[in-house]
């Protein structure tokens, strides 16, 4: 695990299980907690802080880890499909743009992708800023695991990628710069908690930017949560529901970057 005692860019991996340690270099393949002695696999720059994941999966994260889903999530079979400009109001490409844009990135800045998946996102802010830092983070091993690759094919050694929860994010207060989070926060048991943890984990002055599906009075979101019902896992919440979840995590300047019939982006800075 390079980075020297747990540490990448600067930033200290906290142990999930007693969340008082900071992890440390135990050997090439594991990083130990000096506080509890849990150890959790590593391999090069992907971390597993979650080797045993107990707690049941709804199909749509039983979807994201299937290796028939994860090498064409970021293709236009899936992500980059333009049929879902139908729905979303916007490109991948154009959605990308804008979240880059919001997070006002400075020279150096370290990111945290949550749900990161492939890495859609953190690939093009390593790509567009030399010199930042990417922490990305996600539920499915094998998205990371791809991700790893595609960073590397890419020449984009700036990053680490975590095995673990969002909403118990492994990082201390403050850590990075901004975050961001595309196209997940409707599948989390409570996207309030981690846009909470978010608000915990960006420094003052930082920025967190979601891209999410949220419920409106409409035929087509009213289809969307019925198939919801069935499949489980996708939660929905109104526009100012979501507002409100950023303001209360201490993201103030809550704004509406982007409004489509079924999708929207958004944004707060942190106070």
């Amino acid at each position: 695990m390079k980075g020297g005692g747990g540490v990448f860019h600067g930033v200290r991996l906290i142990c999930p299980r007693c969340r008082q340690g900071s992890l440390e270099t135990a050997s090439e393949n594991a990083v130990l907690c000096p506080v509890c002695d849990a150890r959790y696999p590593c391999e090069e720059r992907l971390v597993d802080l979650l080797p045993e994941v107990n707690s049941p999966l709804s199909i749509p994260q039983h979807v994201m880890e299937s290796g028939l889903i994860v090498p064409i999530y970021d293709s236009l079979l899936w992500r980059r499909n333009p049929l879902l400009q139908m729905f979303m109001g916007l490109t991948f490409d154009e959605e990308a743009g804008t979240i880059l844009k919001a997070l006002r990135l400075g020279a150096g800045a370290t990111v945290l992708d949550l749900a990161c998946g492939t890495g859609i996102y953190g690939r093009r802010i390593a790509k567009r800023f030399p010199g930042s830092f990417v922490i990305g983070l996600d539920l499915s091993l094998p998205m990371l695991g791809f991700a790893n690759s595609r960073f590397d094919a890419q020449g984009l050694r700036d990053r680490v990628l975590i095995h673990g929860d969002a909403q118990d994010l492994p990082l201390e207060d403050g850590a990075v710069d901004a975050a961001l989070c595309g196209g997940a926060l409707h599948l989390f048991p409570d996207p309030g908690k981690a846009i909470g943890e978010a608000g915990r984990v960006v420094k003052p002055g930082g920025v967190f930017v979601a891209a999410v599906y949220y419920r409106r009075q409409s035929c087509l979101s009213l289809f969307i949560e019925q198939i919801a019902g069935v499949t489980g896992g996708i939660r929905g919440h109104t526009r100012d529901e979501y507002l409100q979840m950023m303001q209360d995590a201490g993201f103030e300047k809550a704004a509406l970057l982007h409004e489509g019939p079924v999708w929207m982006v958004l944004s707060g800075v942190r106070g």
